[in-house]
């Protein structure tokens, strides 16, 4: 706690000026890269490319079964005449490098002129994230997705502000919406979303952390006993078995060690801890070092969370609990738990701001 307190206070003594040069360089960087890459000049491989050509064949066609929403759509802007591979890659570098670190700074209840030096840094954050820029280059849906789970989570902030009935059933519906859309996208997201919906009036201390976690941990063990993740632990298995990969090779198919399994499957997973190549090594330190750090300080000050966060941190177990169990290769891991990543990211930064607007140190 001290390591981290020094290097918060560290980060505070860093000029606005400073951090802005720190983001326009990184643009700029981001920029170039992307240049460079589309026009084949350097190479780089971000895996996945059989997913982007996957969904190219259907929107043109070629294809007839949709694994997910997200080739529909695609097809649906190619019956309209309005679709291209490249527009669409343009169009996902353009909501990296600006929409996605506007609504995180907006769901963080950040303003550019009250709170100019967090807002900057949760831009930065943003930027440098690497996965996420990965996937601009193609027809990834994971941009898209992330896009539209924070659209998501700024119509739940506006429904959970709401005092009056009818605004808050307007937009509780409107979330409803969203998390069938998230669902369409991927199902275990948007189940978690729709849950989390549900269950965001649980109030959060130490304490009942604690206890719910002992809770947690004795559920997921009957559930699993009594064969409600089977589907998760099979399709877990594919990755041996298959052409994926297991990079883990957890065996969850025995019951008494299921629980020592999914602790370490988020360790491996979730925080990045089992390392196998060089890439795994500067994932640890740009993605989930801040992500640990943030964490920490969430739970630290949980009893800032109010209803929002509540919702964000209870989408957080749900949806990490899902994807822990059912998934076994790290380099779909990365792209698994940005969703948990930006939940925290954006708690962190509003209880950050909220202490700051209170006079809390």
């Amino acid at each position: 706690n001290i390591g981290i307190i020094k290097f918060m206070i560290f980060l505070s003594k860093i000029s606005n000026k400073a951090i802005f040069v720190c983001i326009f360089i990184l643009i700029c960087i981001k920029l170039i890269t992307y240049f460079l890459i589309k026009n084949d000049y350097i190479s780089f491989g971000l895996g996945g490319g059989s997913d982007a050509n996957y969904y190219h064949g259907y929107a043109l066609g070629y294809i007839d079964l949709a694994v997910n929403f997200w080739p529909v759509i695609l097809r649906f802007f190619n019956d309209l005449g309005l679709y291209s591979r490249d527009v669409i890659s343009y169009l996902f570098l353009f909501i990296n490098l600006f929409i996605i670190p506007f609504l995180v700074g907006k769901l963080s209840g950040l303003n550019f002129k009250k709170s100019q030096k967090y807002y900057l840094y949760s831009v930065l954050l943003c930027l440098i994230y690497p996965t996420l820029f990965f996937y601009t280059f193609d027809i990834y849906r994971d941009v898209f997705m992330v896009l539209a789970f924070l659209v998501g989570c700024l119509i739940v902030k506006k429904c959970l502000s709401r005092s009056n009935f009818i605004s808050f059933s307007y937009f509780y519906i409107l979330a409803i919406l969203i998390g069938l859309f998230l669902m369409a996208l991927r199902p275990y997201l948007g189940f978690a979303f729709l849950l989390a919906l549900v269950l965001w009036k649980i109030k959060l201390t130490k304490k009942r952390i604690f206890l719910f976690a002992i809770l947690y941990f004795f559920a997921l063990f009957i559930a699993n006993y009594i064969g409600i993740f089977e589907s998760l632990t099979e399709y877990r298995s594919g990755f041996e078995e298959g052409e994926g990969g297991s990079t883990l090779g957890l065996d969850f198919s025995n019951p008494v060690m299921f629980i020592p399994n999914f602790i370490l499957s988020t360790l491996g997973q979730l925080f990045g801890l089992y390392i196998t190549n060089p890439l795994a090594i500067i994932l640890l330190l740009i993605e989930t070092f801040p992500f640990f750090i943030m964490l920490k300080y969430v739970i630290k000050n949980i009893r800032m969370a109010d209803s929002f966060i509540r919702f964000l941190l209870i989408f957080f177990v749900i949806y990490g609990s899902v994807w822990l169990i059912g998934n076994d290769n790290l380099g779909t891991a990365v792209r698994l738990r940005m969703y948990n990543y930006f939940a925290i990211y954006i708690s962190f930064f509003y209880i950050l701001n909220l202490k700051k607007q209170q006079g809390i140190k």
